[in-house]
């Protein structure tokens, strides 16, 4: 019986490395070294591109949020003049809740601009102004983002 194992361990083998040599014969080949370097070097390329331009587009989609959420809370801001007959000290009074409310009128986390810096609120005559530092997170620079109400009259 040993001898009729090892024949069909043997015949099995044989017939692997004639199918081997005949897919071999037939041009079926792997990739080389080169050709998948290659590969890798376009895939980065492209990889480099999307991201470079994605980019772009995430730091205007935080400056046009940051408008949004300056208007919302001018809003906001003119309802509390309207119910209080004068705009509040501070941001924080509208991330407070009031007696008799169920909740705040905004959020401590709405307070802050899309790159977690403090909203600057100003009153102005009988008006307010409301600032964002903008993209480079400085006051007063040209990049500032503000909504300032007598400005929209």
């Amino acid at each position: 019986m040993n001898g009729d194992e090892e024949s069909g361990e043997g015949s099995g083998m044989n017939i692997r490395r004639e199918l081997s040599k005949k897919l071999l014969a037939e041009g079926q080949k792997g990739m080389t070294l080169i050709e998948i370097m290659v590969v890798i070097a376009i895939i980065g390329i492209v990889a480099g591109a999307v991201g470079f331009g994605v980019t772009r587009y995430f730091a205007q989609a935080k400056i046009d949020a940051c408008k949004a959420q300056i208007d919302n809370i001018a809003n906001h801001l003119e309802m509390y003049l309207y119910e209080n007959d004068e705009y509040p000290g501070g941001l924080q009074e509208l991330a407070k809740k009031e007696k008799g409310k169920r909740k705040a009128i905004l959020k401590k986390s709405q307070l802050k601009d899309p790159w977690k810096k403090k909203l600057i609120y100003d009153i102005v005559d009988e008006g307010f102004k409301l600032c964002s530092g903008g993209p480079d997170k400085k006051e007063g620079s040209d990049d500032d983002i503000c909504y300032d109400d007598e400005e929209e009259e």
